[in-house]
């Protein structure tokens, strides 16, 4: 009888350091230095006929700037085995296995123009104490501001900025592509029932990925998953490797999480060093925060059986996108996990209005009791005034002094996958 072998998805990333970013006649990776042709850059994206206008900006940690009306902020990346941001940019194909170029360093933020409801717009300060609470204060950035064509819908242009910001995203990162990197990640899981015998006392873990909340319907344009806006998605098994390589894609509302963060996802890199030694990464189960009770049930037994009895795990963790009903749904499924007989814990978001321990729960669920608060977005702040203001016209009075806020006006103090630079204490 003929043996069938399975080979473990093997993704390569690789790294080049870049220390500074400056606009010149070409787009190109010299030392450390990344030169880039804004012109030539400025045409690509301007050819999208959603939108009717595009600007590039350069800004750099410790300018007094504050980049207004962020949207979303997406890591340089690009394959050199396989499609860019698979069903969005590229053709749908599998991401996570091969080689990926990725620029450290900086970042692609792109700005949101089109939206009226400026109380809940996002900033990034490349200056003073806040900077040094978000990524992005630290990274070279490239900023569009993109503004719809006339005519052109809400979705359509969100689609179209998105888009943008994915092609300046792989135009930065293929400036590395003709040199050695300065460090190669690997990241490669075996199929997960083949552990083998000298690691398999470690107790197995999974990571449990909400990736989008019901609470606000997605558009016909707004790929979350390889392309799909996952409206009818239920629990879904995939490997690691695709989250960190572009197959997920934060949702055009989607609260407190950037598409940075997901390609650099700090759970799945928490448990992939992790591996092999004090625990064996089991997978990833995807899901979305129902809309409806008995959504949210199927989807909650649905998710932990994967957990369980698909994946074989005795341990999870558990994070959510969104408000209150998200953080519920999360709950439900980690419950759920617990009935199974699997130990969990969820990261979340403090939802407290009263600043206590027990107003950030929402929930009171059996087992459910081990939880890491990654702070709260409604704490107050005080972001400090500026000398410029990028990606926000409009707004520069309101933006450029002294200006109360709180940390979730600031993009990247509070993410709710992990990568945050504070957290809440109970005292």
């Amino acid at each position: 009888m003929p043996r069938y072998t399975t080979a473990a998805m093997r993704l390569e990333l690789r790294w080049s350091d870049v220390e500074e970013v400056a606009a010149a006649a070409a787009t190109w990776l010299v030392g450390a230095r990344l030169e880039v042709d804004l012109d030539a850059l400025r045409a690509l994206l301007a050819a999208d006929a959603r939108l009717g206008a595009v600007r590039l900006d350069l800004v750099h940690p410790g300018e007094r700037v504050r980049i207004g009306r962020v949207f979303d902020v997406i890591a340089p990346r690009a394959r050199l085995d396989g499609e860019d941001f698979p069903g969005v940019l590229g053709a749908v194909a599998r991401a996570g296995d091969g080689r990926t170029l990725a620029l450290a360093g900086v970042a692609v933020v792109a700005t949101d123009q089109q939206t009226d409801n400026v109380g809940t717009l996002a900033v990034i300060d490349m200056a003073g104490p806040t900077a040094a609470l978000s990524a992005f204060g630290s990274t070279h950035n490239l900023v569009i501001s993109a503004w719809p064509a006339p005519g052109a819908g809400r979705s359509d242009y969100l689609a179209a900025v998105r888009l943008a910001a994915l092609k300046a995203a792989v135009h930065l990162a293929r400036a590395a592509g003709e040199r050695e990197p300065d460090r190669v990640e690997v990241f490669a899981l075996p199929p997960s029932p083949r552990v083998p015998a000298e690691c398999a006392h470690l107790p197995r873990v999974a990571y449990v990925f909400q990736i989008h909340s019901h609470q606000r319907p997605t558009g016909l344009d707004e790929g979350i998953l390889y392309g799909d806006p996952v409206r009818r998605m239920l629990p879904t098994i995939v490997h690691p490797n695709e989250v960190l390589d572009g197959a997920v894609l934060r949702g055009f509302m989607g609260r407190s999480v950037t598409t940075w963060a997901i390609q650099n996802h700090p759970v799945i890199r928490a448990l992939y060093a992790r591996h092999g030694r004090a625990l064996w990464f089991a997978g990833v189960v995807v899901t979305v925060a129902q809309a409806t009770e008995p959504e949210r049930v199927r989807s909650a037994f649905l998710a932990a059986g994967l957990v369980a009895h698909a994946l074989g795990a005795d341990g999870a963790v558990l994070t959510k996108i969104g408000g209150g009903a998200p953080h519920v749904d999360m709950a439900q499924a980690a419950a759920q996990c617990e009935a199974l007989g699997v130990k969990t814990t969820v990261v979340v978001e403090d939802m407290s209005t009263d600043g206590s321990a027990e107003g950030m729960l929402l929930f009171d669920l059996p087992g459910v009791d081990a939880m890491v608060n990654v702070g709260s977005s409604q704490e107050p702040l005080t972001l400090p005034p500026m000398d410029r203001v990028v990606g926000a016209d409009d707004l520069v009075p309101r933006l450029q002094g002294q200006t109360r806020a709180t940390y979730g006006t600031l993009c990247g103090a509070i993410e709710q996958v992990g990568a945050t630079r504070v957290m809440a204490e109970v005292r």
